[in-house]
């Protein structure tokens, strides 16, 4: 089930936190600027008792937040000009009669009734008896506003913000979508909440997400970089977010619960998230590129096309802005994503760019390519810098490593891995000298283990530093893994199949 919230009951819940917490110029400042009002109490009994005791500047703030029938609002200010004019402090009175709305609604619905207001005021003398005729008094006037006002009023409990925030927390605990362990301040950064877990050996399977039909499958996978999301990008164009602890489809986004899915016209090969995890960029096989906002599930931009032919891989730039992929067109290119406009085209590559990557720095684009051939470009003036032929073996993928910006790891069709350095020569090479050729890999997310699946889908697991084995463990005996993803906080990996499944691993 979802719940849909107006944006200005959010505004609402904010103003009351600012309130209560003695924000009171922000709190000004954001109910100016958005014309929202909280619209309730905090104390039924309090409004009450300043109605009864006559206290009006208190009582007619309130009312100008609440909604009470105009009726009830016109009543409560013709007893406060009554008053008034009793105390003779006529200019108040005469203030409120003249430039105040119920004022100007009773003139024009009732125009007897507001002209003997104007006569009340302009009598040099008043007795009380004619402002509370039949027996009626300021006090019994005064209990019967009280009663009419409250009736009309409702209570704010008091933190409704954060009773919500924590109920949000207990939901997404019940639903495994945030871990039961890990203890989250809601006023610490959001990078804080989530403790990074220390690498280690995945090898235990946990969950399995299954595909309907017989041709369906995932042909990509991809976690965003706060770990909440997994998304899976499939041969029948649909895309797809999953509670990646459960391997069940994500229902609380209102747009999949409602079957609406992302989607592609052809087959979507390549997936990644922003570094906020708001948006999410897909490639697909006929050369298309589209952004979606994973929230709502709306797209954001399309690139119709953006390659001549099947789009191999995409990222974001750090902050958003611009699109960099590759494709079987033998180019690399940056769109931004803003204007839908293209900012850079890098030619060069004879074969398949299956990779490409920027660099720490965002100043340049690393690519690599069915040829072997490993290039360099300038993204200021779209010069390649270098080129590293590698042999003639295809280059499947171009990998970061966290937390070491200056080596890259190179997966090709080979049973062995490759560290790059920062100019795109080797440094190292191991792997396993009895494993089949390797088709896929993904570095952990602190970084010192590299893990590589074979064509027989065994996945090997590696030290970076010392290039050791360790272990191994078989992921699929029916089926070829096509491909595997790292969780970005936690020891978890995703392998997915061309026969409906994604296969869910964790330490054990």
């Amino acid at each position: 089930m979802s719940i849909e919230i107006e944006s200005e009951d959010v505004i609402r819940l904010i103003l009351q936190f600012l309130k209560e917490n003695q924000f009171d110029e922000t709190a000004t400042t954001l109910q100016t600027e958005t014309s929202v009002k909280i619209e309730h109490i905090e104390n039924k009994d309090q409004f009450i008792k300043e109605i009864k005791q006559g206290e009006w500047d208190t009582v007619l703030r309130h009312v100008m937040d609440l909604k009470i029938p105009s009726q009830k609002v016109i009543d409560l200010y013709e007893h406060i000009i009554l008053e008034l004019v009793e105390l003779r402090e006529l200019g108040a009175a005469r203030t409120l009669l003249r430039q105040t709305e119920p004022m100007f609604i009773l003139k024009q619905r009732y125009p007897e009734r507001y002209l003997r207001l104007e006569h009340t005021l302009s009598r040099t003398s008043l007795d009380p008896r004619e402002i509370y005729p039949h027996g009626a008094t300021k006090e019994k006037r005064r209990q019967v506003i009280a009663q009419a006002l409250a009736s009309e009023v409702t209570i704010a409990e008091p933190s409704r913000l954060m009773k919500l925030l924590n109920d949000s927390i207990k939901w997404q605990r019940q639903q495994k979508l945030l871990s039961t362990d890990t203890p989250i301040d809601l006023f610490q950064n959001p990078e804080q909440t989530q403790e990074i877990e220390a690498d280690a050996f995945v090898n235990q399977s946990y969950a399995t997400i299954k595909f309907p039909g017989k041709n369906t499958y995932a042909e990509c996978t991809a976690f965003s970089p706060d770990g909440q999301y997994f998304a899976t990008g499939s041969v029948d164009g649909f895309i797809e977010i999953w509670n990646h602890l459960t391997g069940k489809l994500r229902k609380d986004l209102r747009y999949q619960a409602d079957e609406n899915l992302m989607a592609m016209d052809q087959s979507v090969i390549c997936l990644s998230f922003s570094l906020n995890s708001e948006l999410l960029v897909s490639g697909s096989t006929d050369g298309k590129i589209a952004i979606w906002r994973v929230q709502n599930g709306f797209c954001q931009r399309k690139y119709t096309p953006a390659h001549s032919q099947g789009v191999t891989s995409v990222r974001f730039n750090k902050d958003a802005s611009e699109i960099l992929s590759c494709s079987y067109d033998h180019t690399v290119k940056i769109h931004s994503v803003k204007s839908g406009k293209l900012i850079r085209e890098f030619k060069g590559h004879r074969a398949f760019v299956n990779s490409a990557i920027y660099f720490a720095d965002y100043t340049r684009v690393i690519s690599a390519s069915s040829d072997g051939e490993v290039k360099i470009w300038d993204i200021s003036s779209g010069f390649n810098i270098s080129c590293f032929p590698q042999g003639n073996l295809t280059i499947h993928a171009l990998l970061t490593i966290s937390e070491d910006s200056a080596h890259l790891v190179m997966v090709n069709k080979s049973n062995r891995l490759h560290i790059l350095n920062s100019q795109g020569k080797i440094t190292k090479s191991f792997g396993q000298s009895q494993a089949k050729d390797f088709v896929a890999a993904a570095t952990s997310h602190n970084g010192t283990l590299i893990y590589a699946v074979s064509e027989e889908s065994i996945m090997y697991c590696f030290d970076v530093h010392t290039e050791a084995l360790v272990g191994q463990v078989q992921l699929s005996d029916n089926s070829e893994i096509i491909g595997i993803t790292h969780h970005p906080l936690s020891n978890v990996i995703a392998a997915n199949n061309d026969a409906g499944r994604v296969f869910l691993f964790k330490n054990s």
